[in-house]
């Protein structure tokens, strides 16, 4: 939802998420002579009073406010329900630090959007397990754990959940995405039903016993679950053939043993066993159900990665909605990295993941042969239901492209819808930024005197992102922020005092951002929503099996993900910024500027900061 309000000299432009309200604030060139900055007030609903909107500073050097003020044109709420009233009332604060007056308020109401309009449901967890709010809450029960991250063993601290009393940390983790993911298995109530999934990585107990329940209530439920094989050198016994997995210790020619050897086999990956074994933990009520359970999952083996995270809820065999997104069912998918689950409510869409789904089943080979009917590969087959886009898909419209493909030319149309953007793009990676987008985004666009932004997430600034970040910071066009924890500062004023900042340990390979979107213009009346489980890159557009979603012309599903990714931007720009700076330079950035300087950047022309005034006010 969208609100703007105004008077003479201010205006404040409201953009309603579910759980969060992004402000921009804008100003005539005249109301900013002796502008301090602006303290804004927050009512729920019908209440009687204003409360101060935290986040901002209270303190210039030798002098308190009153109340919060911030020093910027963008400003956000993060502590709103969904489905609620709230009414923000924004005051320009002018003079000097000992003296300050206030300004003519102007005063927006807004309702936050319900998380579930019967066609979308969108569902974000919290994603900041790194953050002051975690840690203030659970911190004292932070533990040293030691811990492998590809070899090397450290000693770490994390603030574990499990080690949480009464699952408090998983809820406040979680934000409402398990008790989604939960209640869409939990419309298969009886025969009439079917699940249909295709899952990545399958360890989440609750999840797997969400579709057993399905499956007690006589619901026909069938997972397609990567299942590929890879080489391992085995230990075998002569004289019985039983085989032991034994860890990788020669190449080439067997190794012999008295009466046993050592052999090179196919076998199933780390990923495909940890589903076997969370699976195995499962038990049955009613042992009428075994052979449907041993049934339940179907493996894929031919493909890079079978990377979805899709699952098809069918009535009396018609396909009537789909639960898709980015997070796998495990532990650090739900309640650790940033993920986001995304119910969709039409058949049409739901019978197209239907039919991918079907042909997955079957695990077919990648690519057709000369000699195979056309679309027996699955490459060919993806094309053959929804060949590459080449223009814009049609107005309000929902669009699924599955992968793996023939070519990259889907990623190739990715990179220049990044590239037509006439305002705005945000977009998040979890790994690195393909060479195709990655030359769109370190040029500088023409766009006169007019707004316009690129906004990336990254996971963080290492691998193959880190020496892709400082081309990207050299357009002033670009911004950028990656995962973060706030380093631990000597000392410190207790007044503002900062915790210790800790992950959930949940995460090995990906700690902080797993989502796959990006969002173009979606400010505009006509926004573009890209998301799915794919990475933006050669291999998931062409080696994996991926899905994504189309989605043009829905401005709210637009703007909920527009606050949730303003969310994590703002939380971990905030981080490298910080960290960045001296512990003196830190101790000093607690306070505010004392006169109107700070404004400056904000009408500069060719500043970044002027851009994002214009472009969210």
């Amino acid at each position: 939802m969208r609100q703007r309000s105004a008077n003479a000299d201010i205006s404040v432009n409201a953009i309603a998420g579910t759980e969060v309200v992004l402000l921009g604030l804008n100003a005539k060139k005249r109301a900013t002579r002796g502008l301090l900055g602006f303290t804004i007030y927050k009512r729920k609903g019908k209440a009687k009073r204003f409360t101060p909107l935290s986040g901002g500073r209270r303190d210039f050097e030798g002098v308190k406010s009153k109340a919060p003020i911030i020093q910027a044109f963008q400003w956000s709420d993060y502590v709103v329900n969904p489905k609620t009233t709230y009414t923000y009332r924004v005051v320009p604060i002018y003079g000097k630090p000992e003296e300050q007056r206030e300004g003519e308020a102007v005063e927006v109401t807004i309702e936050t959007e319900d998380p579930d309009d019967k066609t979308h449901a969108v569902y974000f967890n919290r994603g900041v397990a790194g953050s002051q709010a975690y840690s203030r809450r659970f911190g004292k029960h932070a533990k040293w754990y030691r811990t492998d991250q590809r070899g090397r063993v450290a000693w770490q601290e994390f603030v574990k959940p499990e080690d949480i009393p009464d699952r408090a940390a998983y809820k406040w983790l979680s934000r409402g995405l398990e008790e989604a993911l939960l209640g869409f298995l939990g419309q298969a109530t009886g025969p009439e039903y079917a699940l249909r999934g295709a899952i990545y990585e399958l360890t989440y107990g609750p999840a797997i016993q969400g579709f057993v329940d399905a499956l007690e209530r006589g619901a026909d439920v069938k997972i397609v679950h990567h299942a590929k094989r890879e080489k391992q050198m085995v230990l075998k016994r002569n004289k019985d053939s039983s085989v032991t997995i034994a860890p990788n210790s020669g190449e080439g020619e067997p190794i012999l043993f008295k009466n046993r050897e050592i052999r090179e086999v196919l076998a199933k990956d780390a990923v495909a066993r940890a589903a076997d074994a969370a699976v195995a933990k499962i038990g049955l009520e009613d042992p009428a159900h075994q052979q449907a359970f041993d049934n339940m999952l179907i493996e894929r083996t031919d493909t890079q990665i079978s990377h979805n995270k899709f699952i098809v809820l069918l009535k009396n065999d018609q396909p009537i909605q789909v639960w898709t997104g980015s997070t796998n069912l495990t532990e650090g998918g739900i309640f650790g990295q940033s993920n986001v689950g995304h119910v969709v409510r039409d058949e049409g869409v739901a019978q197209k993941y239907y039919e991918y789904w079907q042909k997955l089943s079957t695990d077919p080979k990648k690519k057709s042969a000369k000699s195979d009917p056309p679309d027996t590969g699955m490459r060919n087959w993806t094309v053959a239901q929804q060949p590459d886009l080449t223009d814009l898909p049609p107005k309000n419209s929902m669009t699924p492209i599955f992968s793996p493909r023939l070519s990259k030319t889907m990623l190739n149309w990715y990179a220049d819808r990044l590239d037509a953007a006439k305002s705005s793009v945000f977009f998040t990676a979890a790994f690195s930024v393909a060479d195709e987008i990655f030359q769109k985004v370190i040029q500088e666009k023409e766009v006169g005197n007019k707004a316009y932004l690129r906004y990336l997430l990254l996971e963080g600034n290492s691998g193959l992102l880190r020496p892709k970040i400082p081309e990207m910071q050299k357009v002033a066009q670009n911004r950028i922020a990656y995962g973060d924890t706030l380093l631990a500062r000597k000392g410190g004023d207790p007044e503002h005092k900062q915790f210790i900042e800790t992950l959930t340990g949940l995460n090995g390979h990906v700690n902080y951002l797993h989502t796959k979107y990006m969002l173009i213009d979606p400010l505009s009346d006509d926004p573009i929503v890209i998301t799915g489980s794919a990475n933006f890159s050669q291999a998931s557009t062409q080696n994996n099996d991926e899905n994504m979603l189309i989605i043009r012309g829905n401005t709210r599903v637009a703007d909920i993900f527009l606050g949730e990714f303003m969310r994590l931007f703002n939380h971990f720009r905030s981080r490298n910024k910080s960290n960045q700076l001296s512990d003196e330079e830190a101790g000093q950035a607690h306070f505010l500027v004392p006169n109107n300087s700070w404004i400056k950047p904000y009408f500069e022309v060719g500043n970044a900061k002027r851009s994002e005034r214009m472009l969210f006010g």
